[in-house]
């Protein structure tokens, strides 16, 4: 291998590890958002709980995880369906990458909470 063919090889390694980085923080954002659910239905699940229940449940949860990026009234949909509540959260991420290209990484969770 050529000087200049390590040198390429090594640019598009610096590129893809420089993406990777750059959507670390989002995936560990992203597993925050999934506990939430998760104890947010451990917690409540039974328990007969009232919309205000879940969304009071759900930004305690927040505050505590600390995500200021979710807007707990807004970003969460909570719908009534038969024998509970869904609780679901659709958001996407941009990171910006090189010039003016960036990488986005969409997300979609929900639990139900059952009465």
């Amino acid at each position: 291998m050529t000087t200049i063919g390590f040198l390429l090889v090594l640019a598009v390694l610096g590129l893809i590890a420089f993406g990777v980085i750059q959507l670390v923080p989002v995936y560990l954002e992203n597993m925050k958002i999934v506990q939430l659910l998760n104890q947010t239905k451990e917690q409540l699940d039974g328990q007969s709980p009232s919309v205000k229940d879940i969304r009071d449940a759900l930004y305690k949860r927040a505050e505590i995880e600390d995500l200021r990026d979710i807007d707990t009234k807004k970003d969460f949909v909570v719908k009534p369906v038969s024998g509970g509540y869904t609780v679901s959260i659709n958001y996407e991420r941009r990171k910006p990458y090189v010039a003016n290209i960036s990488l986005l990484a969409e997300f979609e969770h929900s639990v139900e909470i059952s009465n």
